[in-house]
């Protein structure tokens, strides 16, 4: 055999020796003790999989069985007489919008919220020519959150029916400078001057869409939020589906889960095993 070949096997039979020390280290009783954890785990999994699925198939029933109402007679008397649970449809709004003078118009909620371009320190780690590192210290600027001030109306109208504002929870979206009609805004934002700028949220002046909530005392109680441009079959069946949503992700959460501890156990030496 050629002195080339030599260094060559030999380089072989010590990568076989080194992949087959390294298959060797995985023992029979650690192999034995994953299956174990591993059958603990799923059976911890089907158990909490379980209760997700009947918390989910308990708000799915009450949603399915709920009254729809869409008129405001029924709904006065839905409130009258204690009708339990309920789906409303029908249009949210306020008499008494509110609003900043620089935005106009009007809406139900709405939030000013301020940003300073402010200037920020750090320190980098870099390296020079020759390789060798050193820290400098580098600044930077950004817009940060300072403070926010909000407006809301004091009484919301649903269904004909007054209600506090805050008794159904609303959306809030960020406003739209330019489609409010606010001639000094740029890029979505008003600038005070070159370091303070504003943005806006806001609830819209009037929303449709579905609550579902217990009626009695004359009022609604435990009211979710709303659904906005949702109709109530449209709500039953997110709510249905959700179910299943909720039990794909904790399943692959788990699955996850259980990879990493079977291979954190078999990472370690585990000589209590010998």
């Amino acid at each position: 055999m050629s002195e080339l070949k030599r260094p060559i096997l030999t380089m072989v039979r010590r990568s076989m020796h080194r992949r087959i020390s390294l298959i060797m280290v995985i023992k029979k009783r650690e192999l034995l003790f994953s299956i174990i954890i591993v059958c603990v785990l799923l059976c911890l999994g089907l158990f909490i999989s379980g209760k997700i699925s009947y918390g989910a198939a308990q708000t799915a029933e009450k949603y399915a069985t709920a009254t729809i109402i869409e008129d405001h007679s029924q709904f006065r008397y839905g409130m009258n007489t204690d009708f339990g649970n309920v789906l409303l449809y029908g249009e949210l709004s306020t008499d008494s919008p509110v609003t900043f003078d620089e935005i106009g118009n009007g809406y139900i909620y709405i939030e000013k919220v301020r940003e300073d371009y402010t200037r920020h320190t750090r320190t980098v780690t870099k390296k020079d020519s020759n390789g060798n590192t050193y820290t400098e210290t580098e600044v930077y600027y950004s817009w940060d959150y300072v403070s926010s001030e909000h407006l809301a109306t004091d009484t919301i109208v649903f269904l004909d029916e007054p209600f506090s504002y805050g008794t159904i929870t609303l959306p809030v979206r960020r406003l739209n400078l330019a489609d409010a009609g606010v001639e000094k805004q740029r890029w979505n934002y008003i600038y005070k001057n070159s370091d303070t700028r504003y943005y806006y949220n806001v609830t819209d002046v009037s929303l449709v869409g579905t609550v579902f909530a217990t009626l009695s005392d004359g009022t609604i109680k435990n009211a979710s939020s709303l659904y906005e441009n949702d109709t109530p079959t449209e709500v039953i069946e997110s709510v249905q589906q959700s179910e299943t949503l909720y039990l794909i992700f904790f399943w692959l959460a788990w699955v996850v889960f259980m990879v990493g501890c079977v291979y954190g156990f078999l990472y370690l030496e585990n000589r209590w095993l010998d």
